[in-house]
């Protein structure tokens, strides 16, 4: 009898230890989210590709997500000063890892030049770009290197004050280049061009940066260290499914469809 409850107890604590991750208590959360199509987005189909990859990986980790949206300048900082829980698109600087965690990256912003398909500039090094004149968006950031070159004297920089009027001059042939990321740029000739002027431009096939973006949960957070270990392991999880790679191409294709709308 003694053996037998020896048994018994050994076979309830195996089972204990491989009990997967959605054994464990659930747990709700709330980030920030923003308009930044068609990564982010409130009306666009499943709020966008990387808000749709963060909910599926939170929930196969046992999280719940509800996102909060605000305009660009606050959503970082409503996670920063604890206002939500976390917040997510966010590549690291040390300034920004005083105040958060940081899970693995869940995809790359991919930065490419467009050009005219009449106008083909190809490269190998930023030598080769000498007096190329590239739109750039006030207020963007496009990596110390791509500034370097601006500096000095490679590239030359002509300004604009939103993304969508640098793709009309790339279109005009007032600039050469227009640096932006991949996703984001396919997004605007989509839903603000003709088919006409969208088939005129292209994106090179290399990217000159790209940047990680991750979840972010407050530091301060009482459970933020076990919310950053249950997105990995679900994120880890999503990508070892196959899943991960269908849902990248099916949230795509549904935010480039002309007026979609959230399923």
């Amino acid at each position: 009898m003694r053996y037998h409850g020896l048994l018994l107890g050994i076979l309830s604590w195996a089972a204990l230890a491989a009990a997967p991750v959605e054994a464990a208590p659930r747990l709700k959360i709330t980030l920030s989210n923003q308009e930044w199509p068609p990564y982010m987005g409130q009306e666009l189909p499943y709020d966008g590709i990387l808000s749709r990859l963060v909910k599926e990986a939170f929930a196969r980790g046992g999280v719940d997500v509800t996102f909060r949206y605000y305009p660009n300048n606050r959503t970082l900082q409503s996670a920063r000063n604890g206002q939500v829980d976390g917040s997510f698109g966010w590549a690291p600087t040390e300034e920004r890892k005083r105040d958060l965690l940081y899970t693995l990256p869940v995809l790359n912003a991919r930065m490419v030049f467009f050009q005219r398909k009449d106008h083909k500039l190809e490269w190998s090094r930023w030598a080769d770009l000498k007096g190329a004149r590239a739109g750039v968006t006030v207020g963007n950031y496009y990596s110390d290197e791509f500034d370097a070159q601006v500096k000095s004297g490679v590239l030359t920089a002509d300004t604009a004050p939103d993304d969508l009027i640098n793709f009309k001059k790339l279109l005009a042939g007032r600039v050469d280049l227009f640096p932006i990321d991949l996703e984001v740029g396919r997004y605007l000739l989509a839903h603000h061009f003709t088919a006409q002027q969208a088939n005129a431009v292209e994106a090179q096939g290399r990217s000159f940066w790209n940047a990680p973006l991750h979840v972010v949960i407050w530091r301060k957070h009482v459970k933020g260290q076990e919310l950053v270990e249950r997105f990995n392991r679900g994120l880890k999880a999503l990508q070892d499914s196959g899943d991960f790679e269908r849902l990248v191409t099916e949230t795509r294709e549904a935010c480039l469809l002309p007026h979609s709308s959230s399923p």
